[in-house]
Formats: structure tokens, C-alpha cells, sequence
């Protein structure tokens, strides 16, 4: 009964906007900043609205979006020579249906590549993990390590939340394994969302 009313009230929602305004993620206003000289060799941004980039969270390591139906995308990736990445990503679909699939999609993705090589470095093993998390009308916790020779290398702790007709995603390879300490982010940017026009 309770997926037979999600699936309506996904297929009766609105179209969603088919754009995100500029500054509209979290870290944009910070990404957008010109560091100079000295913080450039110490940190830096990168920002892309490229439509059919993959999902910041790639299990399966795709090179290109498999999703569909996505009107718009924004992802903001940062770097720390510490070193440290993070990166903010925003997509917005056609409707909530197509962001749930998308979201279901990521999860069938880490219980099909859960374990995986890097083609790059075959000796790098891949471990990918998925836990409960609270933000947006549904999200997940999803992150991996790296280990070689039995050590871990790193730790990328990520966070995908839906909210309407729009996908979130967080992630950080700072600290241990923790998708809780990202959803404040992802709770902040689930209300943001609902002010663009047919998302929520």
C-alpha cells in the first residue's frame, strides 16, 4: 500500500525547473571566489553543469550518466593540498519518479560493484558500503575504501538524498566512514531545493 502511494504521488508531481540558478549550491559562492596566488597552490574548485556527468558517488565507475530524464546539473568539486577532496552535486529530473530511479539505481549499482578494481592501479581494491541516513523525502549513506596490501589507503564517505524531483549528493574523503556529519548539508540544500519551480 505504502509503494503504491509513493508511486503516485511521484507520478502526480510537477515537472521540475529545468534550471539551477547560479550560486545556488552550498559551496558555489566559495567556488566562484578568485583565491589568489597563494591559497591557488593550497586549495582550489572546480565547477561543472556538464548534464551528463556521472553521479559524484560511482560505485560501478561509470564515465557518463546512466540515469534518465535529468534537466539540469551542477557539481563542485574541492581539493586541499592537506590532502582532501569534497564535492557538491545537484540534479534535477523531470519528475520525482525519475530522481527515486535514480536514486534505486545508485543503490543497485553499489551491490553490483561492491568490491572493485581500479583499472588505473589494479593493486587498489575497492570496498563500497551503504548505511541508513535522514534527509529529503528519502537518502542513503554510501561511501568505500581503498585498501592495498590489506592497509586503507582512503576513505570516501558520501551522502545522496531526494527531495521532490531533485538528487543531492555530498561527499568527503576527510575522517572515518560518517554519513551522518553530511546531512545537515544535504537537509539544508532538501528545503533549497523547493524554492525552484515544480521540484517539490
Amino acid at each position: 500500500m505504502i509503494s503504491a502511494t509513493l508511486s503516485l504521488l511521484l507520478a502526480l508531481s510537477p515537472v521540475a525547473a529545468a534550471e539551477i540558478p547560479k550560486n545556488f549550491l552550498l559551496s558555489e559562492r566559495a567556488a566562484r571566489k578568485d583565491l589568489g596566488p597563494v591559497q591557488a597552490d593550497e586549495q582550489g574548485y572546480t565547477i561543472s553543469g556538464k548534464r551528463t556527468a556521472p553521479l559524484e558517488l560511482n560505485p560501478c565507475l561509470r564515465e557518463r550518466a546512466t540515469d534518465r530524464d535529468r534537466l539540469a546539473a551542477r557539481t563542485i568539486t574541492h581539493w586541499t593540498s592537506a590532502p582532501s577532496h569534497s564535492s557538491e552535486q545537484l540534479v534535477l529530473y523531470k519528475s520525482p519518479r525519475a530522481a527515486h530511479a535514480a536514486l534505486n539505481g545508485l543503490r543497485a549499482d553499489v551491490k553490483r560493484c561492491a568490491r572493485k578494481s581500479d583499472p588505473s592501479a589494479p593493486r587498489l581494491k575497492i570496498q563500497w558500503r551503504t548505511s541508513k541516513a535522514r534527509a529529503g523525502d528519502e537518502a542513503v549513506g554510501m561511501g568505500y575504501e581503498t585498501r592495498q596490501g590489506g592497509s586503507v589507503n582512503q576513505t570516501i564517505t558520501g551522502l545522496v538524498a531526494r527531495r521532490g524531483g531533485a538528487l543531492m549528493i555530498y561527499t568527503t574523503s576527510e575522517g572515518f566512514y560518517d554519513p551522518g556529519r553530511l546531512t545537515k548539508n544535504a537537509r539544508k540544500m532538501a528545503v533549497k531545493v523547493c524554492t525552484l519551480p515544480g521540484v517539490c
